[in-house]
C-alpha cells in the first residue's frame, strides 16, 4: 500500500464516516459523542482495509452498487421515520443501522476479491439482491401509504399468506404497476450483475486477498452481532414478541377453566334452552352501508333494513334483489330470505365501533375479557366460549378464514377451545370459498341441544371481486353513483354477507330454536386504503352490529333486553363484547365486568369515554358522526 493510496484512503473513509453522520444530525434524536466515537477508529480502520483489498476507492464507480446497498440499509427506516412523524429516529439504533450498512457494503465488496471469477459476478449480484429486499419493501410501503413500517403494519406482515399478499398486491399496486415494478427490479439487477462483471476482471494481490478475508470476517461479525439491533428487527421483535406472548394462552387455559364460576341454574340455557349464534363478520364498514348510511348509492343491505321498525330512520323499502335467479347460484321462493318483521327483538345499533383496525388485535379482545379499558392481558383471560361452557352451551367455532400464520393467532387458539372447531379451508391459507357455506356447518347441529356457535366470515376482505357469487355483481361501475369501480364491488360483498346473514338467521330460527343472535364485524374499511392503521381514518373502525333476541328470551330476561333496546343510539366498541356476551348469556362470574356489558344497567360508557385504536382515537374525535 502506497504513502499516497494510504493517504487517499484515509480521507476517504474520514470523508464517508463525516458525510453519513452529518446526514444522520437531522434524523436522529439523542445525538451525542457516545455513539459513535467508539466505532470511528475502527470504522477508519476497517474502510481503508477494504479500499486496499479492493484496489478502489469508496467513491469509485466499481465499488457504487455495494456502497448504495449498504446506505440503502444504513439511512431508510430512520428517513422514513423522520418524515412520517416529523420527529428524529432514536441515535443509538441508528447507530446500529450505520454499522450493519458499512458491514454490508465492505462484504459486498471482499466477496468480489476472494470468489472465483466465474462465480462472483452472480453470487454478488445475488447478494446484493438479498440485502435490497428489506429498504426496498420499506420504501414502496412508504410510497403506498407515505408512512414507514411499523409494528402495526408488520404485525400483518407476520399473519399473512401468500394467498392473502397477492390479494394486497392486487388490490392497492395493481397488476400493472407491479409488472413495472418487476421490471425495474429486473433492470437494476443486470446493471448491477454488469457492474459486478467488470470489477471480476481484475487481479488481486495475495496481500489484497488477505485483507479481504480480514475486512470478511470482521464484516459478518458485525452483521451477525448488529443485525438483532437495527432499527427494523427491533420493530420485528416486538411483533414476535407479541406472538410468542399469546402462546401462553393454552399453557394456562385448562387452570383458567377450572376456576371460572358460574351458576348454570339461571344462564339463558337454563331458562331459555335454544341456540345463541355470534357472527363475527371481516371488513365490513357501515359508511357504505346503506341501512346506516342512506346517502350511500347503493342499496345493499335489503335484509338488514327489513329488520329496522318502521319509525326508525330505515330507508324506503328497497327492491329485493334476492328473488333474482342465476344459474351460477340457484335459488327459489322457497329459500330466499323473509324480509318481514319477525317475532322477538332486532336490535340495530346505529353507533358500534371496533377497537382497532386489524383482525387479531380486535378478535383477542373482543373475544376475552381483555379491552382497551381495563388492564388483562390476552393469555390471563378467560373467553366467550369459555364463558358459554360453563353457562350450559356446547360450543362451536366455525371459520371461512385461514388460521393464517405458522403459528397460531389469538383467534385461532381461541377457536380451539371450543368443543367443535372447524375451517372450511383447514390449511394456514385464506379461502376463495363463499360465506354460505358455513349453512353446511348449521345443519350438523342438533336443536335439541344448548348451542354456542361462532360463525366466522370471510365477508369483504380484501380483494373484493372475490368474495363474492356471481349473481351478486350486482353494481359494477360508478354509473349514475359517482363512485369509484371499487365501491361498486365492495357494495357487491355487503349485499352478499347481507343475504348470508339472512340465511343463517332463517335457518336458525326455523331449524335451531334460535334464541338470540348477534353480529358484528371485525373492523371497517376505507375503499381507497383497506384498513391499514399507519393511514388511520374512522371509516376503518364503524362498523355494523346487530342482536336478535326470541320472544321467549324476552319474557325471561326483560332486563337485558330492554337494555340493548333503548341503546340502539348509543355508542359501543367491540371490545367490550365478551361482557356483553355474558350478560346476553345471563352468567356472570369473577371475570365479568357489568359496567362494560352493553346489556347492564351498569354500562358506563358514551361517546366521550369510549375510545379506539387502543386508546389512541377518541370516539368523540369522529365527525362523521
Amino acid at each position: 500500500m502506497t504513502k499516497d493510496f494510504l493517504q487517499r484512503a484515509l480521507l476517504y473513509a474520514a470523508l464517508y464516516f463525516y458525510l453519513t453522520n452529518v446526514f444522520y444530525l437531522d434524523i436522529g434524536q439523542n445525538m451525542g459523542p457516545q455513539y459513535f466515537l467508539p466505532i470511528f477508529l475502527p470504522t477508519i480502520f476497517i474502510l481503508v482495509l477494504g479500499q486496499f483489498a479492493a484496489g478502489e476507492k469508496i467513491f469509485s464507480w466499481k465499488l457504487f452498487p455495494n456502497l448504495l446497498t449498504g446506505l440503502a440499509w444504513a439511512v431508510t427506516f430512520p428517513l422514513l421515520y423522520a418524515w412520517t412523524y416529523n420527529k428524529a429516529w432514536f441515535m443509538s439504533l441508528i447507530c446500529y443501522d450505520f454499522i450493519i450498512g458499512t458491514a454490508i457494503f465492505l462484504l459486498l465488496t471482499s466477496l468480489e476479491v476472494l470468489l472465483p471469477k466465474k462465480f462472483s459476478s452472480a453470487s454478488v449480484t445475488l447478494l446484493t439482491f438479498f440485502f435490497w429486499l428489506i429498504p426496498f419493501l420499506q420504501s414502496v410501503y412508504y410510497c403506498l401509504y407515505w408512512h414507514c413500517l411499523s409494528p402495526a403494519s408488520l404485525m400483518a406482515l407476520y399473519l399473512t399468506n401468500w394467498k392473502e399478499s397477492l390479494d394486497f398486491i392486487q388490490a392497492n399496486l395493481g397488476i400493472l404497476p407491479t409488472i413495472l415494478i418487476l421490471a425495474v427490479i429486473i433492470f437494476l439487477l443486470v446493471k448491477v450483475y454488469s457492474a459486478h462483471k467488470n470489477f471480476a476482471e481484475k487481479t488481486f494481490a495475495p496481500k489484497q486477498k488477505i485483507s479481504a478475508a480480514a475486512v470478511l470476517i470482521c464484516a459478518t461479525c458485525a452483521i451477525i452481532f448488529y443485525a438483532p439491533q437495527s432499527s427494523i428487527a427491533g420493530l420485528w421483535k416486538v411483533v414476535t414478541d407479541y406472538a410468542a406472548e399469546t402462546q401462553k394462552y393454552s399453557a394456562g387455559h385448562a387452570e383458567r377453566f377450572a376456576n371460572l364460576k358460574i351458576d348454570s341454574s339461571q344462564t339463558a340455557a337454563a331458562k331459555s334452552p335454544g341456540t345463541v349464534i355470534f357472527v363475527i363478520g371481516e371488513s365490513a364498514s357501515r359508511t357504505y352501508m346503506h341501512a346506516y348510511n342512506k346517502n350511500f348509492p347503493f342499496e345493499n343491505t335489503t335484509w338488514l333494513e327489513s329488520k329496522i321498525p318502521a319509525d326508525e330512520t330505515a330507508a324506503e323499502p328497497v327492491e329485493n334483489f334476492f328473488v333474482k335467479v342465476d344459474e351460477d347460484f340457484k335459488q327459489t321462493e322457497e329459500n330466499t330470505p323473509r324480509l318481514e318483521q319477525v317475532a322477538g327483538n332486532f336490535i340495530v345499533f346505529n353507533h358500534a365501533y371496533a377497537c382497532w383496525s386489524q383482525t387479531v388485535p380486535v378478535l383477542q379482545r373482543a373475544l376475552t375479557e381483555q379491552s382497551q379499558y381495563n388492564d388483562k392481558e390476552f393469555y390471563n383471560s378467560i373467553s366467550i366460549v369459555d364463558a358459554a361452557k360453563k353457562a350450559g352451551y356446547k360450543t362451536f367455532w366455525f371459520s371461512n378464514q385461514g388460521r393464517y400464520g405458522e403459528y397460531d393467532s389469538a383467534t385461532t387458539l381461541v377457536a380451539k377451545t371450543a368443543d367443535v372447531a372447524e375451517w372450511t379451508d383447514d390449511t394456514y391459507d385464506f379461502t376463495d370459498k363463499d360465506d354460505i357455506v358455513l349453512l353446511d356447518f348449521l345443519e350438523r347441529l342438533n336443536p335439541a341441544e344448548n348451542n354456542f356457535v361462532v360463525l366466522h366470515l370471510m365477508g369483504s376482505h380484501i380483494y373484493y371481486n372475490h368474495r363474492y357469487p356471481k349473481i351478486f355483481k350486482k353494481w359494477t361501475t360508478a354509473d349514475g353513483t359517482g363512485m369509484a369501480t371499487s365501491a361498486a364491488a365492495y357494495a357487491n360483498t355487503i349485499l352478499y354477507t347481507d343475504f348470508v346473514l339472512s340465511k343463517i338467521f332463517d335457518y336458525a330460527q326455523e331449524n335451531l330454536n334460535l334464541q338470540a343472535m348477534i353480529y358484528f364485524s371485525d373492523h371497517g374499511e376505507n375503499l381507497q386504503i383497506s384498513h391499514n392503521p399507519d393511514v388511520f381514518s374512522f371509516d376503518m373502525v364503524r362498523i355494523p352490529m346487530f342482536i336478535y333476541l326470541s320472544e321467549e328470551y324476552e319474557k325471561n330476561f326483560p332486563a337485558q333486553t330492554q337494555n340493548l333496546s333503548s341503546r340502539r343510539e348509543e355508542y359501543f366498541t367491540n371490545d367490550l363484547l365478551y361482557d356483553t356476551v355474558c350478560g346476553i348469556l345471563n352468567a356472570p362470574s369473577a371475570n365479568y365486568d357489568s359496567t362494560q356489558d352493553f346489556s347492564s344497567k351498569d354500562y358506563r360508557f358514551n361517546r366521550d369515554n369510549l375510545v379506539t385504536m387502543f386508546g389512541q382515537q377518541k370516539i368523540s374525535d369522529d365527525v362523521g358522526e
